[in-house]
């Protein structure tokens, strides 16, 4: 078997995968939403939220926390677009290496957005405190950095990826 034989044939395992975990991720979201009233208790951020939060901060709050599983549904239908791309032997191609750099992109995406909305959701869910009580946290953890990081890799990857499917497009017509 060629190594694009097993390329397609483990694309093909990924893609079906990667469909399932875009079903799974909203339905879960959903099941919890529904399951779980909204209360400053299950609001899942770090910040102690004040007891006396409006109805509208709780929700503004747990939207902007769907802003990070949004980001990943869209990063998860480039994979899937990406394997279907691999499965089709569309492998070295301009194309594929697009759609990496997006997924890099998305990666990047998944470290930056926490780090601007948890200071937002603490403004938001601390506005009712008294003075003095209120906050404003910022923060950077290693789950950041590791997206950050794995997103500038793939990105950098996707741009080697371009380079390598213009030489072989190049070879191509040569040949």
């Amino acid at each position: 078997m060629s190594n694009l034989e097993h390329v397609r044939k483990l694309a093909g395992v990924l893609r079906g995968i990667t469909i399932a975990a875009m079903v799974a991720l909203p339905l879960a979201i959903a099941g919890g939403l529904a399951a779980l009233p909204l209360t400053p208790d299950v609001l899942s951020v770090d910040i102690t939220p004040s007891p006396d939060a409006t109805r509208a901060q709780l929700i503004l709050a747990a939207g902007l926390s769907l802003l990070r599983p949004l980001i990943l549904l869209w990063a998860l239908n480039e994979m899937r677009k990406l394997f279907g791309a691999y499965v089709a032997g569309d492998v070295l191609t301009d194309h594929a290496a697009r759609l990496i750099q997006r997924i890099g992109q998305g990666f990047v995406a998944m470290a930056v957005v926490p780090f601007l909305v948890r200071p937002v959701q603490s403004v938001l869910l601390t506005m009712a405190n008294p003075p003095g009580a209120r906050s404003l946290a910022i923060g950077l953890d290693s789950e950041m950095i590791f997206f950050a990081l794995s997103g500038g890799l793939i990105i950098v990857i996707g741009w080697a990826m371009r380079e390598a499917s213009a030489a072989a497009a190049e070879n191509r017509a040569i040949v």
